[in-house]
């Protein structure tokens, strides 16, 4: 690995816990799936350790008032949580461990969203749910009712491009790979993002 990126993983490990937002983006989760990844990668028992103290924290943090889309909310720790298992990082129930996060993102009604956006709105939760269905497993945590209605939303938005995952989405920093420190931290326009390419393409 580019010395480089060791230095931002460094980084990444001292900032981490510090993060006041846990979202996918520009939070804690992001910083997870980095760090749980660089580990899978590398073999890094330590970092897989602290991976999961992070995942922890993100979960205890989790709130009924929390945003609701994909960049900084409820669905990008669903996002995060099931990039994690479909990369087999990590061995769990999708239906347990996410039963408490999409109840809540089940309390937005799909009849009166308004935002069909990726990041907060519509098509975020659509890209979730496509990547909970891509595992091959059950998906129960979401009621047919639920479904059925968010159905009838989609059909009235602009077809959406073919998922290829969290990398056509976020975007590259304005800043290098040497300009890190004092910098965001997150997968989208952060630090973190330089580690993600690495691992992801």
């Amino acid at each position: 690995m580019e010395k480089e990126l060791r230095h931002i993983v460094d980084y990444l490990l001292l900032r981490g816990s510090f993060l006041r937002n846990i979202g996918l983006f520009h939070g804690k989760m992001g910083v997870v799936v980095t760090l749980y990844m660089y580990a899978e990668r590398y073999k890094d028992n330590l970092m897989e350790e602290y991976a999961w103290d992070l995942f922890q924290q993100v979960y205890e943090s989790v709130h009924t008032d929390m945003l609701f889309g994909l960049e900084d909310g409820l669905v990008g720790i669903g996002y995060g949580t099931t990039m994690l298992y479909k990369y087999g990082i990590v061995d769990c129930d999708l239906n347990v461990v996410l039963t408490d996060i999409d109840s809540k993102i089940m309390e937005r009604d799909p009849r009166r969203m308004k935002d069909f956006s990726v990041r907060t709105g519509v098509a975020g939760l659509l890209r979730y749910l496509n990547l909970r269905q891509s595992t091959n497993t059950s998906l129960t945590t979401f009621d047919g009712q639920f479904l059925s209605d968010l159905q009838v939303v989609t059909k009235q938005m602009v077809p959406i491009h073919q998922d290829s995952g969290i990398m056509d989405i976020i975007e590259q920093p304005s800043f290098t790979k040497n300009e890190y420190t004092e910098k965001p931290v997150g997968i989208d326009g952060g630090c973190a993002y330089y580690i993600l390419k690495h691992l992801l393409t």
